[in-house]
């Protein structure tokens, strides 16, 4: 990580959901350690607290709401509260997800509708919010974080499949119609990221062919950090990307550029040294 970063985004306000821990919070210190200041915005008052104090320590400015994004009037909380407390709002990551693992048999409308009223619905709608107001002060960039899963399918958690593929088209929906008020409107797409609680998991040394294996699967012969994701937000939020708008940026390795039957030869050759690795 750059230790001596650019103020690229001073005077900014950013907008972080879902932001006390995870991919959120790395979001969170990147936009911040370029000079936005940062509103951690999560529905756990602990996790947030401990999230800005981390980040005042590292010279962020910053501050948290603790709001609960499943509530339908929630997203005008959000942003009326941005507003009143900084006066204005120049980024927002759309990054609040819920929901918990399912397949395709065990999928509830309970689950379901869990899922979606964070990752997709209340997304739309501090979108719809921020849109109204960003025109006021010139504009502003929005990046929603999709998943490579809203391209590619596995055998688990259908609702959260098919929400982040809802995510990418809102996000070119969102641009065209935002585009005339200056508002860029972006997504991002990680790929197999190791973050947090992973981290130590997956070096354990019994892991190691796992590790080769996950290796092997991408072009880049590595996996993805949270960081990785956090500095393609910051590129999709910065000026540097003044004239891209309506546009997924996949963080992933390669991976899902990677034909499964050349992948699976590929891997049959390089096996040996694969596990040895």
């Amino acid at each position: 990580m750059n230790q001596n970063p650019s103020k690229t985004l001073a005077e900014n306000v950013a907008v972080v959901t879902g932001s006390a821990r995870g991919i959120g919070l790395n979001i969170a210190r990147c936009l911040g350690r370029h000079g936005a200041h940062v509103v951690i915005c999560d529905n756990n008052s602990e996790a947030a607290l401990n999230a800005v104090a981390e980040l005042a320590v590292l010279g962020v400015s910053c501050s948290m709401m603790e709001i609960d994004l499943s509530r339908k009037e929630s997203p005008i909380q959000l942003i009326e509260g941005v507003y009143k407390n900084r006066g204005r709002l120049d980024i927002l990551v759309n990054n609040a997800r819920a929901g918990k693992r399912t397949s395709m048999l065990t999928e509830t409308p309970e689950t379901w509708d869990e899922l979606f009223s964070v990752s997709l619905r209340a997304a739309f709608f501090v979108a719809q919010e921020a849109i109204r107001r960003m025109p006021a002060h010139g504009g502003g960039s929005i990046i929603n974080i999709a998943s490579v899963t809203a391209m590619l399918s596995s055998h688990e958690a259908p609702a959260y499949h098919i929400a982040k593929a809802g995510v990418l088209q809102m996000t070119r929906y969102l641009a065209v119609n935002a585009g005339p008020s200056k508002i860029r409107v972006n997504a991002v797409a990680p790929g197999f990221i190791v973050q947090d609680e992973y981290q130590s998991r997956y070096a354990e040394d019994g892991n190691a062919a796992y590790r080769g294996i996950a290796e092997f699967a991408h072009p880049l012969r590595g996996v993805g950090s949270a960081d990785d994701v956090a500095q393609a937000v910051l590129f999709l939020a910065s000026p540097q990307s003044r004239f891209v708008t309506g546009q997924c940026l996949s963080v992933d390795g390669g991976s899902s550029q990677v034909e499964q039957w050349a992948l699976l030869h590929a891997y049959d050759e390089h096996r040996n040294s694969i596990l040895a690795s």
